[in-house]
């Protein structure tokens, strides 16, 4: 009895000693609370890992090539260091080496930090995109249609991923794929593509 209230201490003080370092993730603002609260805006991909997954803070730090800038001073086809936060709830991290993302930054907080920016620490604030594509400026005049041009896009490529992934695991499984297309029309939808009318 007495172990077992020793180690139910024990795990008590590494829980909370965890979540008091852990940085909280706020919950999805909105687009616009999303674009007004970043102080910077990119497409980035991810060239080299830093520092390990699984810090107390739950960011991990990367150098990044930026594509491109949407809002904000940094400057695009540059290399940049920046403390990454997976702000979508998952154990799994989404920076794997060479994967792309649109992602929402704000300036350090206090100057011993490691990066110039880090992950604004709302759901939302990072969105993986297609790998291709990225050099030239996204459509639209404002930064929110821009953004919104980017989710478009990224809702598409997901997609079309998903739908690949799911194709070759009914194959591992034996079953044949029907020859019609089961990609949604919202992925022709966002790539621009238009029904054929009859």
């Amino acid at each position: 009895m007495k172990k077992k209230c020793i180690m139910a201490i024990i795990s008590l003080v590494l829980l909370v000693t965890l979540v008091s370092n852990a940085v909280p993730i706020g919950y999805y603002p909105g687009l616009k609370k999303l674009i007004d609260s970043a102080d910077a805006i990119v497409i980035l991909r991810i060239d080299r890992h830093l520092s390990g997954f699984g810090s107390a803070t739950h960011y991990s730090t990367h150098e990044c090539f930026i594509y491109q800038t949407i809002k904000g001073d940094i400057p695009k086809n540059t290399r940049i260091k920046l403390q990454l936060m997976n702000t979508e709830g998952s154990f799994a991290t989404p920076y794997a080496w060479g994967s792309t993302h649109l992602m929402f930054l704000m300036k350090k907080a206090a100057e011993d930090e490691p990066t110039d920016y880090r992950t604004l620490t709302f759901k939302g604030a990072q969105i993986l995109l297609s790998p291709l594509g990225h050099e030239k400026t996204p459509e639209g005049k404002t930064i929110e249609q821009k953004v919104k041009k980017l989710i478009k896009n990224a809702i598409a490529y997901q997609a079309e991923e998903h739908q690949k992934r799911q194709k070759f695991l009914k194959t591992m499984l034996g079953q044949r794929e029907d020859r019609k297309s089961s990609a949604p029309a919202d992925v022709d939808k966002a790539r621009g593509r238009r029904e054929p009318s009859d």
